[in-house]
């Protein structure tokens, strides 16, 4: 099976020469390592347009980054340069956290996942990369993403870096503010807490992980939490939360006494469906209502 033998073959390549990076020096000498890379690659078909846009995202991050230790082939940078950059789009949002250290956010703790712009920015270091395929690539980051290649100099060449200091945000990026998860304190201080809590669940809402999870914990520990606001919150976050009754309200509102109802909200909390996961409070709540009294 060379598509898994070889790629196999190329990851424990690009490992030793990020081991031991003489080896790249020695091998490049002889060309010895950008051939056994070109023959992985055309071994296992790594290339091929129906298998790169198969690929799970950390396949293709794996991918670019063995390239980028490993390859000389402007062509193969390149591809896997624009596959990288149509990696799903990160979210940002601001967590304030007793351990944050003094000053502005880093990047790193803005974004939730910062896996897109690394690669590219380890494909960058690779100097056969086509720098021309940089410019248009910055009006379609995230603006945190553009902050992340002005900041982290040890994984940037300094090209780039110039690039994204001397980028003027896009009108779309101009719009794509960070919201910041605001403590109950400072959302007694604003005109109108829901409005801001939903900017955070906006923010999220095409986001799935332990980042969502934080800012969906913020929303219904904070005394100023509306029903509204729950309901968008994802059911099996609500119904384990234990510090407040936060669902009980509204279960026993929908429920009342009718034992049938109450049944089937006891079968739904003992299913360990996975198709539910992403079901939010509110479609629980509308599934269960559909439910005989």
């Amino acid at each position: 099976m060379p598509s898994k033998s070889q790629r196999l073959r190329l990851q424990n390549i690009a490992h030793r020469v990020d081991r031991r990076p003489r080896l790249q020096e020695m091998a490049t000498a002889t060309e010895a390592l950008h051939k056994a890379t070109a023959h992985c690659v055309k071994a296992a078909g790594l290339l091929h347009t129906r298998k790169l846009q198969d690929a799970q995202p950390y396949e293709v991050v794996s991918l670019a980054h063995d390239l980028t230790l490993t390859s000389n082939d402007a062509k193969a940078l390149a591809m896997v340069f624009e596959v990288v950059a149509q990696l799903p789009r990160p979210t940002a949002v601001e967590r304030p956290s007793l351990h944050d250290a003094p000053g502005a956010p880093t990047p790193k703790s803005l974004l939730s996942d910062d896996k897109r712009v690394s690669s590219l920015a380890a494909l960058a270091c690779n100097p056969h990369l086509d720098r021309r395929l940089v410019p248009d690539l910055l009006g379609h980051l995230h603006p945190a993403e553009i902050q992340w290649l002005r900041t982290y100099d040890d994984a940037v060449p300094a090209w780039l870096k110039e690039a994204a200091v001397q980028h003027k945000a896009s009108p779309a990026q101009q719009q794509q503010e960070v919201p910041r998860v605001l403590t109950d304190e400072e959302l007694d201080s604003c005109e109108d807490p829901q409005a801001e809590m939903q900017s955070w669940l906006d923010a999220v809402r095409e986001h799935r992980g332990s980042f969502f999870d934080q800012v969906e914990y913020a929303v219904i520990r904070s005394r100023h939490r509306t029903e509204p606001l729950v309901l968008q919150v994802r059911a099996h976050i609500v119904l384990s939360y234990f510090e407040q009754p936060v669902a009980a309200d509204v279960l026993v509102r929908m429920s009342g006494d009718g034992p049938a109802r109450w049944h089937a909200v006891a079968e739904a909390l003992g299913s360990k469906a996975l198709d539910r996961f992403d079901e939010t409070f509110g479609q629980f709540i509308d599934r269960m209502t559909a439910q005989p009294a």
